[in-house]
């Protein structure tokens, strides 16, 4: 089944960090701002439930998540050297970053080394 989602494991891994995110803020705010009030004092124990899954959530994607845009910021640090003979010595570091990140990134990758001369055209 991922095998299947590869090239949109940053947009995926992107959308639960932000979801997640938004779920941990909105139960802190409950809990810290709207648990004394008599309208919402009902839903301080889900917004405690919700902080607690939110945070295990955080916890398994912020690393892959933070992985992934590493990924990015490579090829897009690799783009902006102007230096042939640097962008040889780090030609690896770009091929692995477009591997992992498959799809788009990778058609990308082959078209500027392409565009330097660093790779034959098809």
């Amino acid at each position: 089944m991922w095998e299947r989602q590869h090239g949109r494991q940053l947009l995926l891994s992107a959308t639960a960090f932000g979801a997640s995110l938004v779920l941990l803020l909105a139960s802190g705010y409950q809990l810290l701002f709207l648990q004394e009030n008599s309208d919402w004092q009902d839903y301080t124990g889900a917004a405690i439930g919700m902080a607690v899954v939110s945070s295990i959530l955080l916890l398994i994607i912020t690393p892959e998540f933070l992985t992934l845009k590493g990924y990015v910021s490579t090829l897009d640090e690799l783009k902006d050297i102007d230096s042939l003979s640097e962008l040889k010595r780090r030609r690896s570091e770009g091929d692995e970053a477009a591997k992992v990140l498959g799809a788009g990134h990778a058609e990308a990758w082959n078209e500027f080394l392409q565009s330097k001369g660093l790779k034959k055209m098809k």
